[in-house]
């Protein structure tokens, strides 16, 4: 199956994009982002996916889309100088070789560790003027952004720790909260005072103020790829990097880290798709908000710089930040990023949060400085 390059509607655009593919583009996330692109760029956007979707052009008449199943038989074959946003692990990590032979630019949204490996694998195999983009999202992506940052400006830092709290106030998709249940019985690994050591699921815990002045509340360590991926990225000054994450409402992570400390995570990656089919019948609760919190941390464990960002729901935070990625590389004009990148190659923190504040006004940005912290300990 091959998808035929539209006719470019972006003459005069910045960059040489000649369209923008979305692999996964009928699901939760894919759909708002399609929507961002039409709205935000000129560039001609296809969406691919195993759905027959029948109002493709909803949107915009320069958004099409093609039926496929990427695990088939039925190969997919890409436009030259594409951007591919990559939005489901059913994606066979190969795609991004001849993404970058063609001279494309393949964006990778997943925060599953092993398949992130093998993505990265394939990046660093492949031949051609083309690049690959990790960590592009929320988490991971916003939160390496703010790891970046505290790096930067807090030389000190030899520890960084991330918290994420998902509202529940809706349901996400399906792929997302069978994602969610499924990683729950994984072992992942975190970089621990400079040495890789693997983790269940809940078994690091800790507690964030996702707001300020706010009452601190339970957050589990989880398999999420961004701990990783920064502590990769990071000067040797750095030792330890950490992620949690909170349900809202709390007693739902309560629950949860009781359902892991009995040993029940591994029965939930089980049964992931089943349960996560039950349970987007269920009420929604909480509220529909995401908050995310990087602290650092010096070697005698005083804090030396903390970033809070909450922002709206997190599938529309995770497409508008996918968004700013893309416009980034559409604009980009300064060092040649060919190859194997991360999103802080490509996308600052400032536009990152630029991006949100325009998209959803609800954003809140809180920095606390070195010198506001005297007297506090992690």
């Amino acid at each position: 199956m091959s998808i035929t390059p539209k006719q470019n509607a972006a003459a005069g655009n910045v960059g040489a994009v000649t369209e923008i593919v979305l692999l996964g583009g009928s699901g939760d996330v894919g759909s708002r982002l399609e929507k961002l692109l039409s709205e935000n760029t000129k560039t001609v956007v296809t969406t691919v996916s195993r759905r027959t979707k029948a109002q493709a052009d909803q949107f915009s008449d320069r958004v099409f889309h093609v039926s496929l199943d990427l695990t088939g038989d039925m190969k997919l074959a890409i436009p030259a100088d594409a951007v591919v946003v990559n939005l489901t692990e059913a994606t066979p990590p190969e795609l991004v070789r001849q993404v970058i032979a063609t001279g494309g630019c393949f964006l990778e949204t997943s925060a599953t560790p092993e398949y992130l490996n093998a993505i990265q694998k394939a990046a660093e195999g492949a031949t051609g003027p083309g690049s690959a983009v990790l960590c592009v999202g929320v988490a991971p992506g916003l939160t390496n952004l703010l790891a970046a940052e505290i790096e930067a400006k807090y030389p000190k830092t030899v520890q960084i720790d991330i918290g994420l709290e998902m509202g529940l106030g809706r349901h996400y998709g399906a792929a997302a909260t069978e994602w969610f249940l499924r990683t729950a019985g994984q072992i992942y690994p975190a970089t621990i005072n400079g040495r890789s050591e693997t983790f269940a699921a809940g078994q690091l815990k800790r507690k964030f103020a996702f707001r300020e002045k706010g009452r601190p509340r339970h957050s589990i360590g989880y398999g999420f790829v961004d701990q990783e991926i920064i502590a990769r990225s990071a000067g040797q000054q750095l030792k330890t990097v950490r992620s949690f994450v909170a349900l809202d409402p709390p007693w739902i992570t309560r629950v949860l880290a009781i359902l892991l400390a009995m040993g029940l995570g591994t029965v939930m990656a089980r049964y992931s798709r089943r349960l996560a089919l039950g349970m987007l019948r269920l009420p929604a609760f909480g509220r529909v908000r995401t908050r995310v919190i990087a602290e650092g941390f010096d070697v005698a464990g005083h804090l030396t710089g903390q970033v809070r960002v909450a922002t709206g729901d997190q599938a529309q935070a995770t497409a508008v930040m996918i968004l700013a990625t893309i416009q980034a590389i559409m604009g980009q004009c300064g060092p040649d990023r060919r190859g194997l990148t991360t999103i802080t190659d490509h996308l600052s923190l400032d536009a990152a949060l630029a991006a949100l504040g325009q998209l959803l006004p609800e954003t809140r940005v809180k920095t606390v400085l070195p010198t506001d912290l005297r007297g506090q300990t992690g």
